[in-house]
């Protein structure tokens, strides 16, 4: 078995040529109307060596490992106008409500009067109910 030569194995590759143009170092489009260097051979007609532009890709700096911040929310964090204000505070002293369902509907409140400029009648009517159930609205 004869033993490895890099050397030769280099003279051996420059002297095929690209399996992709065929040694023209231009490959044309399906169309036959414009042509481009080749990608395989970089116009030079001759198989590249792949050895050599072998390069390694790993993330290995620590610098790619950062931990993301999330970034806070924009808009309001609280309700803007005073009936939305006064149904936030109905609704986070409400008992009948669990935590989620407190966040939830002071999301609602602050959504709605980001699209409507402020709490309509009957929104406020809604909210009210799921907060104070059996209640009467007033």
């Amino acid at each position: 078995m004869a033993a490895f030569d890099p050397d030769e194995c280099y003279a051996k590759l420059m002297d095929e040529t690209c399996r992709l143009c065929g040694g023209d170092g231009r490959i044309g489009n399906a169309l036959g109307r414009s042509t481009a260097t080749c990608p395989g051979c970089h116009g030079s007609g001759r198989r590249a060596d792949t050895s050599a532009r072998f390069h390694d890709v790993t993330k290995t700096k620590a610098s790619h490992y950062k931990p993301t911040v999330a970034e806070a929310p924009k808009g309001p964090r609280g309700p803007a106008t005073a009936e939305g204000a006064q149904l936030a505070r109905e609704v986070s002293e409400s008992v009948v409500l669990n935590a989620e369902a407190k966040a939830r509907l002071l999301a609602e409140i602050i959504n709605h009067e980001s699209t409507h400029g402020r709490c309509t009648q009957t929104f406020m009517k809604k909210i009210r109910k799921q907060a104070r159930p059996g209640q009467p609205n007033l």
